[in-house]
Formats: structure tokens, sequence, C-alpha cells
């Protein structure tokens, strides 16, 4: 997926900061011996608790949440596919056998069809990862092009949903060319 490989490496300044301070480190091994080594030791824990316990800015917790709506929208569409598909109550089963029946078919070869399913399923694998993009805390310019990419797919889905609806309707009980 190509406009999320930016969060596959790590953050330019961060990588640089942790390097230099290692240098330094190792820089007061070698200087101090054994009471530099012992220094070093506390000086990285203290580096890591801080890090750890960092607080966390109002503007990513703004944008996490925004992006939890947005896979809130997508999990929404995938439910309501869900519910056309499994649902036992009478209008999911006279929807999925007598107004849109195509729309159950994964061989139906309509293109609205296939472009819903086939972005049904990208969708799937996207809210996968998500949680595993957002634990990995990324810095805000990436969580705003991942709330970015989380709205198009939102949207795109939503949109391919409603086309794939309009279109098993069009075909009707009769889609078949048998």
């Amino acid at each position: 997926m190509p406009e999320l490989t930016p969060f596959e490496q790590a953050s330019g300044p961060q990588r640089w900061s942790i390097a230099i301070i290692g240098i330094a480190l190792l820089g007061l091994v070698f200087w101090l011996k054994l009471p530099g080594l012992i220094i070093a030791v506390f000086i990285a824990l203290l580096i890591a608790v801080f890090l750890r316990l960092r607080p966390i800015s109002p503007e990513v917790v703004s944008l996490t949440n925004s992006i939890r709506l947005s896979a809130d929208e997508i999990s929404d569409v995938q439910a309501a596919y869900d519910t056309f598909l499994t649902g036992g109550d009478a209008d999911s089963i006279a929807d999925r056998t007598l107004h849109r029946p195509a729309l159950a078919d994964q061989d139906c070869d309509d293109p609205d069809i296939e472009r819903f399913q086939f972005d049904s399923a990208n969708a799937t694998r996207f809210l996968r990862r998500l949680d595993v993009r957002l634990a990995a805390e990324p810095s805000i310019p990436q969580l705003e092009d991942l709330l970015r990419v989380t709205d198009n797919r939102a949207a795109e889905l939503r949109e391919s949903w409603l086309v794939a609806r309009k279109a098993a309707y069009r075909l009707g009980t009769r889609y078949r060319n048998d």
C-alpha cells in the first residue's frame, strides 16, 4: 500500500537523536571505564523511562480519535454488508433473496458489485493493520497522513457500497445469463 510507506521507516530526527546519545554513552564508558559504565546505564535507563512516560499531546489524541472514527465508518459499512449477507430478520432475507441477490453472489460479474467486494476485502486488511500503525506511536504528520488515507477509504467504501446496492437492485433476481 504505497500511501502508507512513510510508516515503515522510523522518523529521521528520532533515529539521529538515539544514535548521538548512544555514541555519547559509549564515549563515557571508554573515558571513565567502570564508573562510566554505571553512569551510562543509569542515563540510558532514565532516557528509556522518560521516553516511555512522555505525555501525549492533545493533537495526537485528537488525530487518533479522528482516525478511529473514520475506521468506525468503514466498520459500519462492513457490518451493513454482513447483516445483508447473514441477517435473519425478514428485511435482510427479502433484500438478499428478492431484491439484491447479485450483491450476495461472490461470482457476480457486474463491475460495480465486483468493485465493492474488492474494496471491502481491502478495507478489512486495512483495519487489521491500523491498530498496529497506531500502536507504533507515529508522529503528527504521519497521523495526519493516516487520517487522510482512512477518510478516503471510508468515503470510497461507503460510495461503492451504495453503487453496488443500486446495481444489484437494477439487476434484480434475473442477473445471471444462464
